[in-house]
């Protein structure tokens, strides 16, 4: 299955970009047309934010586009917050799971600390090896039923008393008897607070009703036992998962570079078996950290962005190089989003601003000043004809030292397809016939821009 990163990638770039600049016209996300535009100088825009060209010398380096972009999410140690270190266990802890580990562990008095503990580490790693915790503790199945309050033979809990018990140090299940209503919830741990509200009450008010609540106790009773099953990676973490320790360390150096990348990561030479590798599997492990892995692009897309200077302004254009008509995909304001910049080597901080007056026209992000303070995180749409483009301008800080600065972002494209002949799929299923239509196909086009200013 493809998979289709279009609307989601829109608010994750490194350097968003920016509003709509548009050489010819294009349509937006809610089908009007913008009409061809004079580089962000709004007219509607307020005085005091209106683009001044500055009197330093920009010039373009660079500008490129990449054949493959990928997406590593780093998760650290647990991608599913379900394992935990030996070595992070307290002493009482380590004693349970390195006697389960080396047969069961037994007792026919649980401590309370115990039945915490088993309830809430399912797994635990040591020296590189996961085992998988099981228990004979009781396990709480609580159900509820609403009724009138006439009905109920026992005290009726107020709402306050209920949100007292289901608070657990600064966590709140407050929908524990919506849950028990609904279809039923299996507690493996009950907490004192909680456990002498299920002995006081029979029911509680919740949400303008009354919910007669029952619990059923599951145990086999003493002695309870703790064991330990050693199970493999995928097992812990639930997914499959690429050990890129093993791999060539030209392979190890980009997936580095990929995970400390602030959103995708484009490049042009894929080494052997890496996107498959990505593809494949859910995660990629590497040097004790899991990555969430994403292939949003293996090929070249009909889609490319250049950098030019204009009066003093960087200038941003976005071209449709194909055939077809292609959707872009960013955060606010289109076609980039907000763009930044940063020092040529500098991988950390947010970057600086570049400013257009489309910030300050969008409903969609807060300015003070010349800055931006927030962008709402979703994805605006625009369309793109074959040939057409769409641009803007920025301004370079005027307190910007002399240097190379970089401008990174990445856009979501999708196509219609138009299949060119041949048959449908040999075992009969379903898909695109001789002249038929094949579904859109979406994908991202990661951009840098290298610029200087003097």
């Amino acid at each position: 299955m493809r998979r289709r990163p279009f609307l989601r990638l829109a608010g994750a770039t490194t350097a968003a970009a920016t509003s709509v600049g548009v050489l010819g016209a294009s349509r937006s996300s809610d089908g009007s047309r913008n009409e061809q535009a004079s580089g962000g100088d709004s007219a509607r825009s307020p005085a005091g934010t209106r683009l001044a060209a500055t009197d330093r010398a920009l010039s373009v380096r660079r500008a490129r586009t990449f054949d493959h972009v990928v997406r590593l999410n780093d998760l650290g140690d647990d991608p599913r917050g379900r394992i935990t270190a030996f070595s992070a266990l307290s002493e009482r802890e380590r004693e349970v799971v390195a006697s389960a580990i080396e047969g069961t562990y037994r007792t026919r008095d649980p401590p309370e600390w115990l039945c915490e503990f088993a309830s809430a580490t399912p797994f635990v790693e040591r020296a590189g090896t996961y085992y998988r915790l099981d228990d004979t503790l009781p396990t709480y199945r609580v159900t509820a039923e609403a009724v009138a309050e006439r009905d109920v033979a026992g005290e009726v809990a107020t709402y306050e008393a209920y949100e007292r018990a289901v608070t657990r140090e600064e966590y709140v299940a407050s929908g524990l008897l919506r849950i028990a209503r609904r279809e039923g919830i299996e507690l493996g741990y009950v907490w004192p607070t909680l456990r002498e509200f299920f002995e006081r009450y029979d029911a509680a008010r919740y949400h303008g009703e009354v919910l007669d609540f029952a619990v059923e106790v599951d145990g086999a009773g003493p002695p309870a036992e703790l064991s330990a099953t050693e199970v493999g990676v995928e097992t812990a973490v639930g997914g499959a998962v690429w050990n890129a320790d093993a791999a060539p360390e030209r392979t190890r150096k980009l997936v580095r570079r990929a995970g400390r990348a602030r959103g995708a990561y484009g490049f042009d030479r894929a080494p052997a078996g890496l996107l498959d590798a990505l593809r494949d599997h859910r995660y990629v492990a590497l040097g004790g950290t899991f990555y969430a892995s994403y292939v949003e692009s293996d090929g070249p897309v009909p889609v490319s962005v250049s950098a030019t200077v204009r009066e003093g302004r960087l200038r941003l254009a976005v071209r449709n190089d194909g055939d077809r008509e292609v959707r872009l995909a960013s955060g606010p304001p289109r076609p980039f989003g907000v763009v930044r910049c940063r020092a040529a080597g500098d991988t950390g901080g947010d970057g600086h601003v570049l400013w257009t007056d489309a910030y300050a026209a969008s409903d969609r992000v807060r300015t003070a000043g010349r800055d931006v303070t927030a962008a709402n995180d979703v994805a605006l749409l625009s369309t793109l004809a074959p040939g057409e483009s769409l641009a803007e301008r920025y301004a370079v800080p005027a307190d910007l030292p002399a240097g190379e600065y970089v401008v990174e972002g990445s856009l979501g494209v999708e196509r219609d397809g138009t299949a060119e002949g041949g048959t449908g799929p040999a075992d009969g299923g379903t898909g695109p016939g001789e002249g038929g239509t094949e579904p859109a196909e979406g994908s991202t086009v990661q951009y840098r821009v290298t610029f200087a200013v003097e």
